[in-house]
């Protein structure tokens, strides 16, 4: 499937910034409640590390398992494979995570709204309503 062939807007299309957005708060607050629930504060050794862990193991885990994480579900986006809008397989998963590791590939989108992790791994973060 090409980005032509999806729908401009709702079900089926590319997830705008906006949900992006969305779907990261999110993801990102469940994160720090979860630093937050194993006893680490801001500020203190720990903290950060743990936060950044627990979201990339919610991004891996819940993308391979079910193709959207927490925030995703709730902003009504999921991870699908480009060409035909299947599941993603783990390989192709966690090569998406690693690179969205790094935070900038996240952060640099193409004409169509990909952002370059997920070209890299041949996904796309789609609406699902």
């Amino acid at each position: 499937m090409t980005a032509a062939a999806r729908p401009e807007t709702g079900p089926g299309s590319i997830a705008s910034i906006g949900v992006r957005i969305r779907a990261f708060v999110i993801d990102s607050v469940l994160c720090v409640l979860i630093a937050l629930a194993a006893g680490f504060r801001p500020g203190r050794p720990g903290y950060d590390l743990t936060v950044y862990g627990s979201f990339l193991l919610i991004e891996l885990g819940f993308v391979s398992v079910v193709g959207q994480t927490p925030g995703m579900r709730v902003a009504g986006a999921a991870v699908v494979r480009f060409s035909d809008a299947g599941r993603a397989s783990f390989r192709w998963v966690l090569v998406r995570t690693l690179l969205l590791a790094t935070v900038i590939p996240a952060l640099i989108v193409d004409a169509t709204g990909r952002a370059m992790h997920d070209r890299a791994a041949g996904t796309v973060m789609m609406r699902t309503r």
